[in-house]
């Protein structure tokens, strides 16, 4: 019986005395299951590997497994990395992969990869790529990969794969790929195939389809109702119908 009990404050020793040792991963404000960093925390662990609960995120370093949290901390959690599984009503943080799902939203400081999926408002001041679905709104400072948006998609530099939206589709840089909405569709270059009630594009590579396209460069085909080429001449630049040219 004696060497029972030895035996038993050994064990509780070993499995205890880790979760009450100086904190070194900055988890002082989470109650961690087994040990501190591992298993499943509650509370605002700074370093994590497993299933973490947390009301609102601030000074994460980084998180592996499923993150749940429900709240942000504006411009407190700006440069956590977050691999994994990622859900709350909106999600943030610096870097973001590979499933990222929020109610109103989902955002990182740098990049989103991976599917992303909310109702609201879908961005990242880097780059988003993957598949993202979108209630509302995505934007990302560099470049969007393939996306469906309910609103309005865009980017400042790039669009690359395939972007649907209901309303808008815009970047002040190029766009490789297919882009469709029943709205305004603008870009400085476009490679491929666009679709959208307004066309307004700098330089038009592929086909262009829109109740009025607009191009200041075609090397192309436009469909519509009235078709603009400025680079065309005479009439050729005004058509209806169709519109094209396949110079240099």
């Amino acid at each position: 019986m004696k060497n029972f009990i030895i035996s038993l404050i050994a064990v509780l020793s070993i499995s205890i005395l880790p979760a009450l040792a100086q904190d070194t991963t900055g988890n002082s404000s989470s109650f961690d299951i087994p040990v501190r960093g591992y298993g499943i925390s509650f509370g605002n662990s700074t370093q994590f590997s497993g299933l973490r609960f947390n009301f609102a995120d601030r000074h994460v370093v980084e998180t592996n497994g499923i993150n749940i949290t429900f709240w942000l901390k504006l411009y407190q959690n700006q440069e956590a990395v977050v691999n994994g599984l990622s859900l709350g009503i909106i999600p943030t943080g610096g870097s973001l992969q590979p499933i990222n799902i929020g109610l109103l939203g989902v955002g990182a400081h740098h990049n989103l990869y991976g599917l992303n999926l909310t109702g609201g408002v879908l961005g990242a001041s880097g780059n988003i790529s993957g598949l993202s679905i979108c209630g509302l709104f995505v934007f990302a400072e560099k470049s969007v990969g393939v996306t469906i948006a309910g609103l309005s998609a865009g980017a400042k530099r790039c669009i690359k794969g395939v972007v649907v939206s209901g309303f808008a589709i815009g970047t002040e840089g190029n766009i490789r790929g297919a882009a469709f909405t029943c709205g305004y569709l603008g870009a400085g270059r476009f490679s491929g195939v666009a679709v959208g009630g307004y066309t307004n594009i700098r330089q038009m590579n592929g086909i262009s389809i829109a109740l009025y396209n607009h191009a200041k460069e075609l090397h192309g085909v436009q469909i519509g109702i009235l078709n603009v080429a400025e680079n065309n001449c005479g009439w050729c630049r005004w058509l209806p119908l169709m519109n094209m040219n396949f110079r240099n």
